[in-house]
Protein backbone atom coordinates (compact mmCIF):
# COMPACT_ATOMS: atom_id res chain seq x y z
CA UNK A 1 0.00 0.00 0.00
CA UNK A 2 1.34 3.28 -1.04
CA UNK A 3 0.48 6.03 1.67
CA UNK A 4 0.55 10.02 0.35
CA UNK A 5 1.03 12.72 3.21
CA UNK A 6 -0.65 15.53 1.48
CA UNK A 7 0.81 19.24 1.78
CA UNK A 8 -1.82 22.13 2.09
CA UNK A 9 -2.90 23.66 -0.65
CA UNK A 10 -4.21 26.72 -0.05
CA UNK A 11 -5.06 28.95 -2.87
CA UNK A 12 -5.20 32.98 -2.59
CA UNK A 13 -8.88 34.15 -2.20
CA UNK A 14 -9.92 37.84 -1.89
CA UNK A 15 -11.53 37.58 1.75
CA UNK A 16 -9.41 37.12 5.27
CA UNK A 17 -9.30 34.00 7.39
CA UNK A 18 -8.72 34.08 11.16
CA UNK A 19 -5.77 31.35 11.08
CA UNK A 20 -8.01 28.32 11.81
CA UNK A 21 -7.00 25.88 9.38
CA UNK A 22 -3.45 26.33 10.64
CA UNK A 23 -4.66 25.96 14.61
CA UNK A 24 -6.67 22.87 13.91
CA UNK A 25 -3.80 21.43 11.61
CA UNK A 26 -1.36 22.28 14.89
CA UNK A 27 1.25 24.29 12.95
CA UNK A 28 1.54 27.94 13.03
CA UNK A 29 -0.86 29.93 10.98
CA UNK A 30 0.30 31.92 7.64
CA UNK A 31 1.20 35.34 8.24
CA UNK A 32 -0.90 36.29 4.82
CA UNK A 33 -4.95 36.23 6.06
CA UNK A 34 -5.87 35.92 2.45
CA UNK A 35 -5.48 31.80 2.41
CA UNK A 36 -8.56 31.25 4.50
CA UNK A 37 -9.15 27.88 2.42
CA UNK A 38 -7.26 24.47 2.33
CA UNK A 39 -8.35 22.51 -0.94
CA UNK A 40 -8.11 18.81 0.04
CA UNK A 41 -7.11 16.26 -2.24
CA UNK A 42 -8.40 18.91 -5.28
CA UNK A 43 -8.42 18.05 -8.89
CA UNK A 44 -10.34 21.21 -9.25
CA UNK A 45 -8.55 24.63 -10.07
CA UNK A 46 -9.39 28.12 -9.58
CA UNK A 47 -11.48 28.89 -12.16
CA UNK A 48 -9.53 30.61 -14.80
CA UNK A 49 -6.13 30.42 -12.97
CA UNK A 50 -5.15 26.73 -13.32
CA UNK A 51 -2.93 25.20 -11.60
CA UNK A 52 -3.78 27.01 -8.34
CA UNK A 53 -6.46 24.87 -6.08
CA UNK A 54 -4.40 21.64 -7.69
CA UNK A 55 -3.16 19.06 -5.37
CA UNK A 56 0.32 18.28 -5.91
CA UNK A 57 1.56 15.06 -5.15
CA UNK A 58 5.26 14.60 -2.95
CA UNK A 59 6.61 13.67 -6.30
CA UNK A 60 5.77 16.55 -8.46
CA UNK A 61 3.00 15.11 -10.37
CA UNK A 62 -0.52 16.55 -9.83
CA UNK A 63 -3.21 14.48 -8.08
CA UNK A 64 -5.29 14.80 -11.35
CA UNK A 65 -2.28 13.66 -13.38
CA UNK A 66 -1.74 10.56 -10.98
CA UNK A 67 -6.24 9.83 -11.42
CA UNK A 68 -5.82 10.07 -14.95
CA UNK A 69 -3.00 7.67 -15.14
CA UNK A 70 -4.57 4.92 -12.60
CA UNK A 71 -8.13 5.97 -12.31
CA UNK A 72 -9.00 2.10 -10.68
CA UNK A 73 -5.86 2.19 -8.47
CA UNK A 74 -7.06 6.00 -7.21
CA UNK A 75 -10.97 5.83 -7.07
CA UNK A 76 -11.90 2.20 -7.61
CA UNK A 77 -13.83 0.20 -9.84
CA UNK A 78 -17.38 1.25 -9.01
CA UNK A 79 -16.41 5.11 -9.11
CA UNK A 80 -14.97 4.53 -12.39
CA UNK A 81 -17.24 2.84 -13.71
CA UNK A 82 -19.87 5.32 -12.58
CA UNK A 83 -17.64 8.84 -13.15
CA UNK A 84 -14.85 7.94 -15.13
CA UNK A 85 -11.48 9.04 -14.00
CA UNK A 86 -13.28 11.99 -12.29
CA UNK A 87 -13.58 11.90 -8.75
CA UNK A 88 -16.51 14.13 -8.62
CA UNK A 89 -16.63 16.04 -5.38
CA UNK A 90 -14.55 18.98 -4.00
CA UNK A 91 -13.82 19.33 -0.20
CA UNK A 92 -12.20 22.19 1.91
CA UNK A 93 -11.68 23.63 5.01
CA UNK A 94 -12.69 26.94 5.20
CA UNK A 95 -11.95 29.88 7.84
CA UNK A 96 -13.92 32.89 7.47
CA UNK A 97 -12.46 35.79 9.38
CA UNK A 98 -15.04 38.04 7.77
CA UNK A 99 -18.28 37.35 6.47
CA UNK A 100 -18.10 36.19 3.11
CA UNK A 101 -20.01 38.30 0.16
CA UNK A 102 -23.64 37.36 -0.33
CA UNK A 103 -23.42 35.31 -3.78
CA UNK A 104 -24.93 32.20 -5.47
CA UNK A 105 -23.80 29.22 -7.22
CA UNK A 106 -24.83 28.00 -10.54
CA UNK A 107 -27.04 24.73 -11.28
CA UNK A 108 -25.90 22.06 -13.25
CA UNK A 109 -28.05 22.47 -15.83
CA UNK A 110 -26.81 26.52 -16.28
CA UNK A 111 -23.45 25.39 -15.98
CA UNK A 112 -23.97 22.83 -18.43
CA UNK A 113 -25.70 25.39 -21.21
CA UNK A 114 -23.33 27.98 -20.10
CA UNK A 115 -20.00 26.72 -19.18
CA UNK A 116 -18.94 24.06 -20.72
CA UNK A 117 -19.26 21.97 -17.21
CA UNK A 118 -21.33 18.92 -16.24
CA UNK A 119 -21.18 20.63 -12.54
CA UNK A 120 -23.10 23.41 -10.73
CA UNK A 121 -21.63 23.68 -7.14
CA UNK A 122 -24.21 22.30 -4.37
CA UNK A 123 -22.27 22.59 -1.13
CA UNK A 124 -22.76 21.29 2.15
CA UNK A 125 -21.29 22.60 5.24
CA UNK A 126 -19.91 20.81 8.58
CA UNK A 127 -19.48 23.30 11.15
CA UNK A 128 -15.85 22.89 13.13
CA UNK A 129 -16.22 25.37 15.52
CA UNK A 130 -17.70 28.76 15.73
CA UNK A 131 -17.73 32.06 17.98
CA UNK A 132 -20.20 32.89 19.91
CA UNK A 133 -23.14 34.42 17.91
CA UNK A 134 -21.85 33.01 14.35
CA UNK A 135 -24.46 32.81 12.02
CA UNK A 136 -25.11 32.17 8.07
CA UNK A 137 -27.35 33.54 5.71
CA UNK A 138 -29.71 31.00 3.79
CA UNK A 139 -31.72 32.11 1.51
CA UNK A 140 -34.63 35.09 1.07
CA UNK A 141 -36.75 35.19 3.77
CA UNK A 142 -39.84 36.75 1.94
CA UNK A 143 -40.15 36.80 -2.49
CA UNK A 144 -37.69 39.22 -3.83
CA UNK A 145 -38.71 39.82 -7.47
CA UNK A 146 -35.78 39.75 -9.70
CA UNK A 147 -36.19 43.58 -10.73
CA UNK A 148 -35.60 44.59 -6.50
CA UNK A 149 -32.19 42.11 -6.81
CA UNK A 150 -30.77 43.87 -9.73
CA UNK A 151 -31.56 47.01 -7.88
CA UNK A 152 -29.96 45.78 -4.71
CA UNK A 153 -26.83 44.59 -6.73
CA UNK A 154 -26.43 47.69 -8.85
CA UNK A 155 -26.49 50.22 -6.21
CA UNK A 156 -24.44 47.60 -3.52
CA UNK A 157 -27.36 48.13 -1.04
CA UNK A 158 -26.01 45.27 1.11
CA UNK A 159 -28.17 45.84 4.09
CA UNK A 160 -31.53 45.72 1.87
CA UNK A 161 -29.90 42.41 0.98
CA UNK A 162 -28.69 40.67 4.23
CA UNK A 163 -32.07 41.98 5.80
CA UNK A 164 -33.70 40.08 3.41
CA UNK A 165 -31.93 36.67 4.30
CA UNK A 166 -32.42 34.36 6.55
CA UNK A 167 -29.94 34.53 9.11
CA UNK A 168 -29.08 30.74 10.96
CA UNK A 169 -26.94 30.60 13.69
CA UNK A 170 -24.51 27.73 13.71
CA UNK A 171 -22.25 25.73 15.96
CA UNK A 172 -19.73 23.12 16.05
CA UNK A 173 -21.35 19.79 14.71
CA UNK A 174 -24.10 21.77 13.17
CA UNK A 175 -24.50 20.46 8.88
CA UNK A 176 -26.11 22.76 6.08
CA UNK A 177 -27.02 22.05 2.52
CA UNK A 178 -26.31 24.46 0.38
CA UNK A 179 -28.23 24.17 -2.96
CA UNK A 180 -27.05 25.32 -6.04
CA UNK A 181 -29.03 28.97 -6.85
CA UNK A 182 -29.38 29.79 -3.60
CA UNK A 183 -28.36 32.85 -2.14
CA UNK A 184 -25.84 32.38 0.92
CA UNK A 185 -22.99 33.78 2.74
CA UNK A 186 -20.89 32.84 5.58
CA UNK A 187 -20.39 34.63 8.86
CA UNK A 188 -17.05 35.70 10.18
CA UNK A 189 -16.11 33.41 13.12
CA UNK A 190 -16.78 30.01 11.49
CA UNK A 191 -14.44 27.25 10.45
CA UNK A 192 -16.02 25.00 8.23
CA UNK A 193 -15.51 21.36 5.89
CA UNK A 194 -17.18 22.27 2.78
CA UNK A 195 -18.32 19.58 0.51
CA UNK A 196 -19.32 20.56 -2.84
CA UNK A 197 -19.32 19.72 -6.55
CA UNK A 198 -16.16 20.18 -8.24
CA UNK A 199 -16.22 24.26 -9.60
CA UNK A 200 -14.97 26.78 -8.93
CA UNK A 201 -18.25 29.06 -9.83
CA UNK A 202 -19.31 31.90 -7.58
CA UNK A 203 -21.75 35.01 -8.49
CA UNK A 204 -21.26 37.59 -6.81
CA UNK A 205 -24.20 39.73 -5.61
CA UNK A 206 -22.08 41.69 -3.15
CA UNK A 207 -18.59 42.88 -3.77
CA UNK A 208 -18.09 46.46 -2.53
CA UNK A 209 -15.21 46.40 0.04
CA UNK A 210 -13.95 42.91 -1.17
CA UNK A 211 -10.54 42.98 -3.06
CA UNK A 212 -12.03 41.21 -6.28
CA UNK A 213 -10.65 42.09 -9.55
CA UNK A 214 -11.88 42.46 -12.89
CA UNK A 215 -14.82 43.97 -14.70
CA UNK A 216 -18.46 43.97 -12.90
CA UNK A 217 -19.76 40.77 -15.55
CA UNK A 218 -16.53 38.73 -13.61
CA UNK A 219 -14.55 36.18 -15.26
CA UNK A 220 -17.30 33.50 -16.18
CA UNK A 221 -18.10 34.89 -19.69
CA UNK A 222 -21.35 36.00 -19.37
CA UNK A 223 -21.22 39.39 -19.60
Amino acid sequence: MTIYRLPANTPRSFYRGDGRIGRFRGVRPADDPYYPEDWIASTTSRHGAAPAGLTTLPDGRSLAEAIAADPVWWLGERHVAEHGADPAILVKLLDAGERLPLHVHPDRRFAASHLASPYGKTEAWVIVSAEPGAAVHLGFARDVEPGELAGWVADQRIDRMLDATNRVPVRAGDAILCPAGLPHAIGAGVLMVEVQEPTDFSVLLEWAGFDVDGPAAGHLGLG
